[in-house]
């Protein structure tokens, strides 16, 4: 008759408070992991913009043999550097073709946009990573035409 009276009570308190304490565990290693997954699939959208970039940039260079020519601007930026054709890269509304790029990525969050400078002797693009990627610890890169490091030097 005890053990069936044990059965009918319910959980005791420290059995909850274990219970409640093991899916507070697993609640938080899922959201850490969640923030960990969206930090690498926002690296891994800025490398493979840079490598778009990259290509388009060469294809550039092999039909006017030189590059865009630029002091510093923000590719991307709403009614600025918005595609990269004929004349460089340019607001949405030029024509001039070849359109190498009819829209230049932008950064995965808002308001982020890559920085390029360049001219005749190649050029600089700018982006940074928030986690560990194949060029490195988190940071600031530096794409060129023979690569990416960690210098902004015209290549």
């Amino acid at each position: 008759m005890l053990n069936r009276q044990r059965l009918l009570k319910g959980i005791t308190i420290p059995e909850l408070l274990i219970g409640v304490l093991i899916i507070g565990v697993v609640i938080a290693i899922f959201v850490y992991a969640l923030g960990v997954q969206r930090t690498m699939a926002r690296d891994s959208k800025r490398v493979s913009d840079i490598s778009v970039l990259r290509a388009s940039l060469g294809q550039y260079w092999l039909q006017k043999a030189t590059y865009p020519t630029s002091d510093g601007i923000y590719i991307g930026e709403p009614g600025g550097a918005e595609r990269l054709g004929g004349n460089g890269f340019t607001t949405a509304e030029d024509p001039t073709p070849p359109i190498l790029l009819d829209r230049v990525p932008v950064g995965p969050k808002s308001n982020e946009y890559y920085a390029y400078r360049g001219g005749q002797a190649g050029y600089s693009l700018m982006f940074a990573t928030e986690r560990e990627t194949a060029y490195g610890p988190a940071g600031t890169y530096f794409a060129h035409s023979v690569g990416v490091d960690t210098l902004d030097e015209i290549k």
